[in-house]
């Protein structure tokens, strides 16, 4: 192959190689059993009964339901996610309206949801709300841990973050750890919501994950696959002269 399309090959191969070094980037939000996704590539959230503290008077099963805010928790996340429970538990529900005619009972009340990766993660973006607190950790290994329960007084709910009233923002900056657990393939993304002095309980999260465009740099390969394929034109238009 003569010199001039060796290298018209070559600035090719790299431009293509640029196009597929694209990032991947996916949204995550919480919402519940048969509502709308409202544009989230996970999964709807479900309620593990069998970790769960017992509701007395009440069949629970993994089915949720979204739940208004009010004006004592911080309303949704966005327009992209709901507060969600087992039932409605939020602060617009009198206690003799929820689920057993009483509000939930101190104790641990798991919810998770699944997503898909198509790469390993380079970047990720977690916001979280919660009445009172909750731990959130992947794959059912509280190892994996993204978030922690907050420990201290309850106010409104629990005046550390996570709480209902601050968002909690997590990115790959703030847990440069997390990125490891986010490999490709499905994962499970658990939330244990902790009641610690009963009334009101639920969750609401959003979050973004982005696989590829880390390595190679896009724009490092563009200019070099256009300059070996301009380098190929003048030294073909040099061979003709």
């Amino acid at each position: 192959m003569k010199l001039h399309s060796k290298l018209c090959a070559l600035g090719a191969g790299l431009i293509l190689t640029t196009a597929f070094a694209s990032a991947d980037t996916i949204a995550l939000g919480s919402y519940g059993t048969g509502q709308s996704n409202m544009g989230n590539s996970n999964s709807a959230m479900s309620f593990n009964v069998g970790l769960s503290t017992p509701v007395p008077g009440v069949v629970l099963t993994s089915a949720t339901s979204n739940i208004s805010p009010g004006g004592v928790w911080n309303s949704s996340l966005t327009s992209t996610s709901s507060w969600i429970s087992y039932g409605q538990t939020g602060p617009t529900t009198p206690q003799a309206s929820q689920p057993g005619g009483n509000f939930a009972p101190n104790g641990d009340y798991i919810f998770a949801t699944t997503f898909t990766l198509n790469g390993n993660a380079t970047a990720f973006t977690f916001n979280l709300l919660a009445d009172d607190t909750v731990e959130v950790y992947l794959d059912g290994n509280t190892a994996n841990l993204l978030a922690n329960f907050a420990p201290g007084l309850n106010g409104t709910c629990q005046i550390n973050q996570p709480n209902c009233e601050t968002v909690l923002s997590l990115s790959n900056l703030t847990n440069p750890a997390a990125l490891a657990f986010l490999t490709s393939g499905t994962h499970t993304l658990d939330f244990d919501v902790k009641q610690i002095a009963s009334v009101d309980m639920g969750v609401d999260f959003t979050g973004t994950v982005t696989t590829g465009g880390a390595v190679p740099e896009p724009g490092t390969l563009l200019l070099l696959g256009t300059g070996l394929i301009g380098s190929a034109g003048a030294l073909f238009r040099k061979m003709r002269a």
